[in-house]
Formats: structure tokens, C-alpha cells, sequence
């Protein structure tokens, strides 16, 4: 539209003919090309092919979705109720607005997801086959896609073979550009596997039960024999954590910086990365755990124990959130889905009973759907478009679409991906990409699986095409913007809204409050009956101090010398008379009656000494 206005100039004048008729002359202006910038009338340049369709652009009132009776626009958007509650009109007004700002990118997130980032065909990308003829997306074999594919997805597929040494743990970046490979018999290495470059690759000569990268690719922590290390992006030992001893599992919290591990003796350790200060450990109390994961979108640490139960922790409770009997063996295998659609509700879990379960995080009393599988389990694996794989002998089974259909019945496999007289140890899916890495006895094999990768990315989150520099910028804005431990909570809604069961406790409403509302020792205050211990403490401290008496700390000292068969019937009512929490009439009076006369003495005496003038002449009784 901007190009179409640019070329447009001023109306032509009108010239007279050799007739004496008006005539207009048209000259034709070169109109813009591609990539040529054209000024603007504030002084501006664009280029029409970026700027074609401008932001402020807005779709015409007759294109509106219609929700109302009425067939106008849909229903205006409004603050939360409980935003309208506040007395101050300015933060009343912040709040509305962010409120509705939240809102509406719900929202328009919403159309977008809807109308740019859906697929051609409607439905999320995958394999088609054509059921009628009984064709099964389950019966597809690597080769078939490797040859169906292009040419820069075929070369995504490849196969690191390493001999005799041991299974492999794999983990990916948060980009899924770089992936880290470890064995159980020492091999280390880190490499950029979509340019094919090696960062580092070490042999430590000990066993390793884990790997994870840090915040990026320039750090990663390995889960030794008997203590944690951190290494750089060369391979150069960094730091050695003396307090996780005997680590088994690892997963790391991106957001608040925090490396959480478990160990055969069933601690869970949180250490913060940023600051190397450990935050705390728990004891589990059900000894060394078989698997470990993560909801990336509350932080909660999920372990499996080995009598069959499943607990959910988090660094602000000595206790797990949730505790949950899971299966009838132990439980080597845990998995969050962490797609859009889940928001990190449904988790999947494998036993030693043969069993593969789902749950769902907001009601745990009962599993979504279960089915057994012929092979052992040994691992599980979430995408990013919720497929699940489930590793085990033989091969790793692919699943998709599991919370729809009849969830009654065993679910069909999407794909299978056979590995022949193999155990996967770990899978892995890439963020933001249609593969999964198998770590086994003989190396790595990263294996295409159509649609199992989230297509749209957030460039501020996870950026695929990361320069140096904005890697760096990305490294302290984390740091800047990182999230204390103490918000880690079960419900991610409790933050940012408004506590509605203290029932508006301002000082405005709290003032504004009848008699009947307000609570029993409200009204006994109000009407001067309530007990106030501090206070009476106060007045008697002070007039022991007058007395010459010793308080009720030396009175309570005393009582506790007593020695035992001392304490007789009259000295346990004196001192039950004496307690401040009792209001005695009599007792009040005569306290009332001695400070009178204390009162009335102390005149005397000033009056006699010449500190006070008393009043002589007629006025003096008024004094």
C-alpha cells in the first residue's frame, strides 16, 4: 500500500489545447522496484517489499469475528473483577492495563497460531497414508522418508558409531543446534551437529551417569563417578561440586539458574550456577531414585522411586507437592509434555510393570490412559508437538495424538524405529526440528521423524540463527532477568494476581466495615473486653519497676527452682491468680486504688519539696 501511495504523485495540471479545450498531459513515473527504498512524508524511507502491509493495519469492521446477538465485533475485553477492588486509582488503572495487554496477546497469539502458523493441509504435519487400502504410518521405514524428504533433511539423519564404549546419554541445547554425547565408560563430546563442527571431546576414564548443558552451549555439567563437574565449551574443567556426591541424574532450570541432581543416597541438591552457592537438599526419603525430569513450564522436578511412586519437588518445600503410587515396580522413566497444548500438564510414565501410563497434573487421582508394551521400558521422551517415544529394547516406538480417540483401547504407534539386539538408554527430541537422538551401546543415531518438531520459535527464548553477539546479550539478560527460587510453585496461575481470600484488607475496607462484620476479637476490642497480653505485660513490668519489684521474669524463675513435692494446692492457686491472661474486677480495682494513692503521694511530696505551687485563691478549685 506505502509503495502504491509513493508512486502516486500530484493530480497533472490541465492544459489548454489549440481548440481552447483543457487537456491533461500524463507523464509515467518508474514505479518503485524491490528492494529500493522510497521516502515517506515524515521524512522516513521504507522498503515496499518489507514494509507492504504496516503494523497499524487493521482489518475492516465487515471481516470482525461476530460473537453477539447483536452481529457486531466480538465482546470488548475487561479487566480482571478483582482489579476493580483496588482504592487507588493509579495502580487500579496499571494493573487494568496490563491486564488487558495480557489479554489481548493471548489473543491475537491465538489468530496467529490459527491463520499464519498452521499447516497448508490444516492439520499438523506428519505422514500421510492412506488408511482405506491399509496402509500404516507405523510400517514407514527410515529410507522411505530419507528418500521422500529434501535434501537438507536427508542429511539431518546420520549414525555415530562408537565401539565398545558403553551407552550414551545425549542432550540437546535449548536451540537444538548443539548435542552433547557422554558414555558410561568416560567418552565426553560436545559439537554443533547441524554445521558439523567438533567443540570438545574428552576421556575421563571413569563412568558417567549424566550430561546437561548449562544456560548455552559453552557449559556443561557431567555427572561423574563421585562428584559433578562443570567443563567449557573446549573441554576445560571448570569446577568440581564436592557437595553432589554420587550423582546419578541431572536436569537444569534455564530460568532461575539452578542445577538440581539426585544421588543413590536420595538427596535432591539445587545449586545456583550464577552465584556457585548451593541452595539446598532435601532428603527424599525413598532412597536412590531411577529417573529424573523437569516441567519446563513450572520448574517442578519429577523422580521415580524405586517401590513405584512418583514425587514432585521444588526448593521451597522439605516435603514433594505431590506423591503419587505410579506402578507396581519402580519407575525408570518420566517425561513432561512440554507442548502448547499441554502447558506441562500431562506426564508420561514408564515402570518396570510393563506398563506406559499419562496423567494428567490437574487431577492425579487417576491415570489418563495406560497400555502395556511388549518390550522393557527404559526411557521416555517428549517433542515439542507432543509425541511421545518410548525407548527400550529393540527399538524406540513413536506415539502421537494420545490424549483423542478412544483412549480405552491401546494406542497405535506412528512410527517404529527397530534397533537390533540394542537398548536405547536415552532419547531425545530436537527442539524445533523433525528429529530424535537414540544413545545406545553402539554410539548415536539421530532418526527423522515427520512432524514432531515445534516450526515457529521465539527468537528471544531460542534462537536458531544466534550470532556471538546476541548470544551474549541473551547470556546477561538472563542473568539480569533471572527468577528467584522462591516463585517456583505447583499452580504457575498464583503469580501475578490478586490474594482474594484475605478479603480486601486494605485499610479503606478494613475501616469501612460494620460491626458485624468484623471478627471476635475485633469486637472484643472495640468494646475494650479483649485480652492484650502485650499490653498488660507492659503495665505491670512498670509498676513492679515502682514497687521495687523484681517482674514476672525473676517470678518465673523462682517458680521453676521450686523443687519437686513443693508446689502445694494454695501455691498453684496463687500463681494461677497471678496469670495476666485472667481479668479479675476486684484485682483491677485495687490496682486502680494503689496507683491513685501513688499518685496522690507523689503530689504531696512535690508540693513539699517546692517542685509544685498548689493554688490558694478562689480558683483553687479548679485546679
Amino acid at each position: 500500500m506505502d509503495a502504491l501511495l509513493a508512486s502516486a504523485g500530484p493530480l497533472p495540471t490541465k492544459k489548454q489545447n489549440y481548440k481552447g479545450k483543457q487537456s491533461s498531459t500524463y507523464t509515467k513515473k518508474s514505479g518503485p522496484t524491490s528492494h529500493q527504498t522510497i521516502p515517506r512524508a515524515d521524512g522516513t524511507s521504507i522498503d515496499p517489499s518489507l514494509h507492504s502491509i504496516l503494523s497499524s493495519t487493521r482489518i475492516p469492521a465487515g471481516f470482525h469475528q461476530s460473537n453477539l446477538a447483536s452481529g457486531s465485533g466480538s465482546t470488548p475485553i475487561k479487566p480482571d473483577v478483582s482489579i476493580g477492588r483496588i482504592q487507588d486509582k493509579k495502580l487500579r488503572s496499571k494493573l487494568a492495563r496490563q491486564d488487558i495487554t495480557h489479554k489481548q496477546a493471548k489473543l491475537d497469539r491465538q489468530d496467529v497460531n490459527e491463520w499464519l502458523n498452521k499447516a497448508i493441509s490444516g492439520d499438523k504435519g506428519g505422514i500421510e497414508v492412506d488408511e482405506e487400502l491399509g496402509e500404516k504410518t507405523w510400517r514407514v521405514k527410515q529410507s522411505e522418508i530419507s528418500d521422500s524428504v529434501s535434501v537438507g533433511s536427508k542429511g539431518k539423519k546420520f549414525d555415530l558409531k562408537f565401539e565398545g564404549m558403553g551407552s550414551y546419554k545425549v542432550d540437546y541445547t535449548r536451540n537444538g543446534r548443539h548435542l552433547a554425547i557422554a558414555s558410561s565408560k568416560g567418552h565426553v563430546a560436545t559439537f554443533d551437529w547441524q554445521a558439523g563442527k567438533l567443540h570438545s571431546e574428552i576421556q575421563l576414564k571413569e563412568s558417567i551417569r549424566d550430561i546437561k548443558f548449562l544456560h548455552s552451549q559453552d557449559f556443561y555439567a557431567v555427572a561423574q563417578k563421585k562428584y559433578v563437574f562443570i567443563y567449557d565449551q573446549n573441554g576445560v574443567e571448570l569446577h568440581k561440586l564436592k557437595q553432589h556426591i554420587d550423582p546419578t541424574h541431572m536436569e537444569f532450570l534455564p530460568y532461575h539458574y539452578l542445577l538440581a541432581t539426585v544421588g543413590h543416597a536420595g538427596y535432591l541438591k539445587y545449586h545456583d550456577t550464577s552465584t556457585g552457592v548451593m541452595l539446598t537438599q532435601i532428603p527424599s526419603h525413598l532412597g536412590s531414585p531411577h529417573s529424573m525430569a523437569q516441567n519446563p513450564h513450572s520448574a517442578i522436578i519429577h523422580l521415580g522411586h524405586a517401590n513405584g511412586t512418583m514425587t514432585l519437588w521444588s526448593p521451597n518445600m522439605t516435603t514433594p507437592h505431590v506423591k503419587l503410587l505410579a506402578h507396581r515396580g519402580p519407575v525408570n522413566g518420566i517425561a513432561v509434555d512440554p507442548s502448547e497444548t499441554s502447558a506441562g500438564r500431562y506426564v508420561a510414565t514408564s515402570g518396570m510393570d510393563g506398563v506406559v501410563k499419562i496423567w494428567d497434573g490437574r487431577m492425579w487421582g487417576k491415570e489418563v490412559r495406560s497400555w502395556h508394551v511388549r518390550n522393557q521400558v527404559t526411557t521416555l521422551g517428549y517433542s515439542g508437538m507432543g509425541m511421545l517415544s518410548v525407548g527400550g529394547k529393540s527399538g524406540v516406538t513413536v506415539y502421537r495424538d494420545l490424549h483423542s480417540g478412544n483412549i480405552q483401547h491401546t494406542p497405535t504407534p506412528y512410527l517404529t524405529l527397530p534397533l537390533p539386539s540394542l537398548t536405547a538408554s536415552s532419547v531425545k527430541f530436537c527442539p524445533f526440528d523433525d528429529l530424535l537422538c537414540v544413545g545406545h551401546e553402539k554410539g548415536i543415531s539421530s532418526l527423522l521423524v515427520p512432524g514432531s518438531g515445534e516450526p515457529n520459535f521465539d527468537s528471544n527464548e531460542a534462537d536458531l540463527y544466534e550470532t556471538y553477539s546476541r548470544k551474549r546479550e541473551r547470556d546477561v539478560r538472563g542473568l539480569l532477568e533471572k527468577i528467584r527460587p522462591e516463585l517456583i510453585t505447583l499452580d504457575t496461575d498464583f503469580l501475578g494476581h490478586i490474594n482474594e481470600s484475605r478479603g480486601g484488607e486494605t485499610f479503606e475496607e478494613r475501616n469501612s466495615r460494620s460491626y458485624r462484620q468484623l471478627g471476635r476479637l475485633e469486637r472484643l476490642r472495640m468494646d475494650g473486653k479483649a485480652d492484650e497480653p502485650q499490653n498488660q505485660l507492659e503495665d505491670e513490668d512498670e509498676e513492679g519497676e515502682g514497687e521495687g519489684g523484681e517482674g514476672e521474669a525473676t517470678q518465673k524463675e523462682k517458680v521453676k527452682r521450686k523443687m519437686k513435692g513443693k508446689g502445694g494446692s494454695t501455691s498453684r492457686y496463687l500463681r494461677k491468680k497471678q496469670k495476666k491472661n485472667i481479668v479479675d474486677n476486684s484485682l483491677l480495682a485495687m490496682k486502680a486504688k494503689v496507683a491513685a494513692q501513688k499518685k496522690a503521694e507523689d503530689t504531696r511530696r512535690k508540693i513539699a519539696n517546692g517542685e509544685i505551687v498548689k493554688e490558694t485563691g478562689a480558683l483553687a478549685r479548679f485546679a
